[in-house]
């Protein structure tokens, strides 16, 4: 396998993950509490997987930091999954597993920013990745304003679900660039 054909593996894999993590954070999926946090922790370790395989065919430093921090923050979020969920403290893990893994997609990107290099695949690439790290922020977001209870549950599920979906948009669309690259 060469390294494109690779990518666009690895990148199937992040869009795997997404979805299964998104299926276990919609509200309206009829599903029991644990099958849905079993999915969320499916979805989790799929996407630190492919994160982790994607910093080691990187030949970026933007590109192994920023992917090894996304893999860091979806290990984070299955560490705050499998503990009490109901505690502050595994709460907050998840919350900053969110945020780096926001972090770390805003920094994976920069080289398409740094290119002098213009084109279809890199504008989609970027669209991607923004709208991995907006969906990753919003679940950060809803973490945190169900931490504090800000507004009620029903409301920071919906926008926890709503930044599951945008993530797995964003990586289904750079599997779809990296497949065209192959």
């Amino acid at each position: 396998m060469n390294e494109k054909e690779a990518a666009a593996s690895y990148a199937l894999l992040g869009a795997l993950g997404t979805a299964t993590a998104a299926l276990g954070a919609t509200p309206t999926i009829r599903l029991t509490k644990s099958v849905k946090t079993d999915l969320s922790i499916i979805g989790n370790a799929l996407q630190a997987a492919s994160s982790g395989l994607q910093a080691n065919i990187s030949d970026t430093a933007p590109g192994i930091y920023g992917n090894g921090l996304q893999s860091a923050g979806n290990t984070l979020v299955i560490y705050g999954l499998i503990g009490d969920t109901e505690s502050d403290f595994h709460q907050r893990v998840q919350i900053t597993g969110n945020w780096f893994q926001a972090l770390g997609g805003s920094y994976a990107l920069k080289p398409n920013f740094d290119s002098e290099e213009r084109n279809l695949d890199q504008a989609l690439t970027v669209i991607g990745g923004l709208m991995q790290v907006i969906g990753n922020s919003l679940q950060a977001v809803s973490g945190t304003f169900s931490l504090r209870q800000v507004m009620n549950e029903r409301d920071t599920n919906a926008i926890n679900a709503t930044g599951s979906w945008i993530q797995a948009a964003g990586a289904s669309l750079e599997f779809l660039v990296s497949v065209r690259q192959s």
